[in-house]
């Protein structure tokens, strides 16, 4: 029973880490725990009712390269599970019955999102035009009407599907900003 495998489809944006961790912690309390995600939010869960854990997410596309990174949350009793781009998912045993945290403070969260915002900002937009130029630099001279207008309805869809994301997180981060206020 411990090598079955599940795979469950589920589709999170970047924002909506705190519901991805409580559905995380709710399938981990039905048996499945989180071993993988594959491409387009399929989540590769094994099978074992013997125990339940509590998860949590942070992203830092900086912390392979940081070995005091994955030392000081380990040394709180969190193990990682598994790092999706730049997202690192951690998992701590719920038999305690306490919720635990990575982030104790709301400028602790404000950090997070600010570094998923600057990958955002950064590494979407240039990513998606370096392979439209590489499309047509492969492919040079006159294009189709048809390959014009899928380029192009792509990389529209490309942008709108970042731009969500950003204002998202940019709300996600003022909220938790009020929160600080309070």
């Amino acid at each position: 029973m411990k090598d079955e495998k599940v795979t469950i489809f589920k589709w999170f944006w970047g924002w909506q880490d705190d519901r991805q961790e409580a559905w995380l912690e709710e399938m981990s309390q039905n048996g499945l725990h989180l071993v993988d995600i594959k491409a387009f939010g399929r989540y590769v869960f094994e099978v074992n009712t013997d125990n339940s854990y509590i998860y949590r997410m942070d992203f830092d596309r900086t912390s392979r390269k940081n070995t005091d990174y994955f030392r000081l949350i380990e040394d709180a009793g969190w193990e990682r599970v598994i790092t999706v781009m730049g997202w690192q998912y951690w998992r701590k045993d719920a038999s305690n019955g306490k919720t635990a945290e990575i982030f104790t403070d709301n400028d602790s969260k404000i950090k997070k999102y600010n570094r998923f915002l600057t990958s955002l900002l950064v590494s979407s937009p240039v990513s998606m035009f370096i392979i439209v130029l590489g499309m047509f630099k492969r492919f040079p001279g006159r294009h189709p009407q048809w390959v014009v207008i899928m380029t192009i309805s792509l990389y529209m869809a490309w942008f709108f599907f970042v731009g969500v994301n950003i204002i998202k997180v940019i709300q996600r981060i003022n909220e938790l900003k009020r929160m600080r206020g309070l």
